[in-house]
């Protein structure tokens, strides 16, 4: 949800998602996208103005993506976080796929725990895997994730990103 723009096809397969594979703590995520008519162009708009407005600019972004920009001194992208992330990545074979994404987004440090948990799940040597989860949870996520989704739902105009910074701490901050 943080790489993707909100597009018709987007939204309707996150709910379709949802439905299909539910999850404990997604109702208010759930309701959001179930308030969003995925046949007004104008709420489309909105929803895609509010991505743009909170990851991507024209303006000063209220909520910056990058875990550089909150855990640098100076609040400057591509600092110790993101080389520290892309350690992490290499430790399983992994690049970002995408030019237009840093290794720090918000989008690919959850790519890249959600891949973790995928191995965890299919590997009977799971233990090192979970250390290696809990261990990018303590040394990234969990550094940043609160203050930016705190920002993100302060900034954002739509119930929709309110919700995703909401159900984004929770899956972080929780043991």
């Amino acid at each position: 949800m943080y790489l993707c723009k909100p597009t018709r096809e987007s939204l309707a397969s996150w709910r379709q998602l949802l439905r299909d594979e539910p999850l404990n703590g997604t109702d208010e995520l759930e309701k959001a996208l179930d308030a969003v008519n995925l046949d007004s162009e104008d709420e489309l708009d909105g929803l895609l103005w509010d991505y743009t407005r909170l990851f991507i600019g024209p303006d000063r972004l209220p909520c910056p993506p990058w875990e550089s920009v909150y855990t640098s001194p100076k609040r400057l992208m591509m600092q110790d976080a993101y080389d520290k992330v892309r350690e992490f990545y290499t430790r399983l074979g992994i690049e970002v796929g995408s030019a237009d994404v840093m290794a720090d987004h918000i989008g690919a440090e959850l790519n890249f725990l959600a891949i973790l948990y995928g191995i965890i799940e299919s590997d009977p040597k799971q233990s090192v895997y979970e250390n290696l989860a809990e261990e990018f949870l303590t040394s990234h996520l969990r550094n940043w994730v609160p203050r930016f989704t705190t920002d993100m739902e302060e900034a954002a105009e739509t119930l929709f990103y309110r919700a995703v910074a909401g159900i984004t701490r929770q899956a972080v901050t929780r043991p």
